[in-house]
């Protein structure tokens, strides 16, 4: 019997910004599926692996339903494809999915929620409501750009611009 459904989710976990884990969901079975193979790819079309990988995607073992790859230095929009493959390397079964991943930019804005908390005054500087919001919609265009438009490029325009005011922080807030 083949794969009726190919398919499989991608998830950040909270506090863990750098690993992505990807999770099999196909429906049905396979005898000649031996191996799987996951590609992180980013909207300039470079490849994100895991520190010490020589290939520009991640053998993922049959055997584990699930794996957690660390690769993000940033978020990223990115482009995963997983490819189930026979003991030759022939592909018999691949999905592409766009995901975007905001782990780093939400645990920043949430940070400047609990300041808010510590120093109540910080709201009174005419600036940090307006940089906090340009970083809200930051975050929110990157979503909605994948969710809406499949748009990988706008979702990383506007993770970059996020990620500019986090690294330049003490300009903006």
């Amino acid at each position: 019997m083949a794969y009726s459904v190919a398919t499989f989710s991608a998830a950040q976990t909270i506090g863990l910004p750098s690993i992505v884990t990807l999770t099999d969901e196909h429906v049905g079975t396979d005898a000649a599926v031996t191996q799987r193979r996951a590609f992180l790819q980013t909207a300039a079309g470079t490849y994100l692996v895991p520190d010490g990988t020589t290939t520009d995607y991640v053998q993922w073992a049959l055997a584990s339903a699930s794996i957690s790859i660390d690769a993000l230095p940033q978020d990223y929009a990115l482009n995963i494809t997983v490819q189930w493959l026979n003991v030759t390397n022939d592909v018999l079964y691949t999905k592409t999915i766009l995901y975007d991943f905001t782990m780093y930019s939400e645990t920043f804005y949430y940070g400047l929620t609990q300041n808010q908390s510590s120093y109540p005054t910080i709201v009174n500087d005419t600036n940090y409501y307006t940089n906090k919001m340009i970083l809200r919609c930051s975050i929110d265009e990157a979503n909605q750009a994948v969710t809406y438009g499949s748009d990988i490029f706008s979702s990383q325009s506007a993770l970059d611009r996020a990620a500019y005011m986090i690294a330049n922080q003490s300009n903006y807030f």
